[in-house]
């Protein structure tokens, strides 16, 4: 059974798959005038926007005034071309992002609420039922506003490298052992190796390699995601080491 994508030998191909992404949605962001700008801010918006929400709401008990803040706070990104004037040098967009939104929402709790609302336009659409639902899971002591933010981003992180294993086994047209394979990413598999193999129809050796290339290849998407949004491949690393901490706050 054909793999969905080569694991071996990254190296320079990489590096060089790297520069092409790097920061990519983030620099297209910028550039406001043209369609792939715009739906590269529609990708950030969908990216990003419950982080931010969960943000607020930390800060916010008013369920309406957290949603009106994370939509004006879009809108205030959008109005002023913030995202044109992000720098890779300067190291992660997440900081980037964060610095923004504290001080905007700082700047925020003195003005009429209906300003923050971008006069009626939604620049990113919250289901304010869904939002509140995912908020009420959150822990509810012992995270900072700016703790559940990192969290609530590094879970996010991991969706995008969920969502795009299970469309490179989906192209491949393996979607019912993705199906089989994906509890055995985090070592939660209900069966043995025997028992998976039997399923497949492979020897429990094969099986067990199976599914150690499918874990490199999710923790290898993982940092595809991250690299969108650093300024170089050592930021990675760093980055990863931040989303593992990140999961373990509680």
């Amino acid at each position: 059974m054909t793999q969905p994508a080569s694991r071996s030998s990254h190296g320079t191909a990489q590096t060089r798959a790297f520069q092409h992404t790097l920061w990519s949605r983030v620099l297209v962001a910028g550039g406001i005038d043209s369609p792939q700008s715009r739906q590269a801010i529609e990708e950030l918006c969908r990216t990003y926007w419950y982080p931010i929400y969960a943000f607020v709401r930390r800060t916010e008990p008013d369920r309406q005034e957290a949603r009106d803040l994370t939509q004006g706070f879009f809108h205030y990104l959008l109005e002023r071309n913030l995202l044109g004037k992000a720098d890779p040098d300067r190291g992660r967009f997440r900081s980037f992002l964060i610095g923004i939104l504290k001080n905007y929402v700082r700047g925020e709790h003195d003005k009429d609420k209906a300003l923050r609302r971008g006069g009626g336009v939604d620049i990113v659409s919250i289901d304010e039922e869904v939002a509140e639902g995912r908020y009420a899971c959150e822990p509810s002591t012992g995270l900072t506003p700016e703790k559940l933010f990192d969290r609530r981003w590094a879970l996010q992180v991991l969706e995008q490298a969920m969502e795009r294993l299970q469309a490179e086994y989906a192209r491949s047209g393996m979607k019912e052992l993705f199906g089989e394979l994906q509890p055995y990413l985090t070592g939660d598999g209900e069966s043995s190796f025997a028992e998976l193999g039997a399923k497949l129809n492979k020897s429990e050796g094969a099986t067990r390699v199976l599914v150690h290339r499918f874990r490199e290849r999710f923790r290898h998407l993982i940092r595809a995601v991250i690299a969108d949004t650093v300024s170089d491949l050592e930021q990675v690393e760093i980055e990863l080491k931040h989303l593992q901490a990140a999961l373990r706050e509680h």
